[in-house]
């Protein structure tokens, strides 16, 4: 028993070790956000003027027009999303009525 625990232990320190950082959770969504001459304060007064009330991401479960109508309106005022993410052209989101024009 102690050795089948000890080889289990090792195992998933290997696994670990691999990925050299173990997990990651994603970073806040305010951090995605950029625009020249914007603090980090500016960044959030912007999503939350553009109706963002979860700063973070995670665990936003807004129905996808929400989403879409938040991230657009961040593009819109001049902010870029870091890699250059643009959600009306991921796969059938961009069957959404907010892509219309943008695809």
């Amino acid at each position: 028993m102690f050795t089948r625990s000890l080889l289990l232990s090792v195992c998933a320190v290997s696994l670990i070790g691999c990925t050299g950082r173990g997990f990651q959770p994603p970073p806040p969504a305010f951090t995605q956000w950029q625009k020249s001459g914007v603090s980090v304060e500016g960044v959030k007064s912007a999503m939350r003027a553009c109706g963002y009330t979860n700063l973070v991401g995670t665990g936003d479960d807004s129905p996808i027009d929400e989403v879409l109508t938040r991230f657009y309106c961040m593009k819109d005022s001049g902010f870029t999303h870091k890699g250059n993410l643009d959600l009306c052209k991921e796969g059938r989101i961009g069957e959404s009525p907010v892509c219309e024009g943008r695809r």
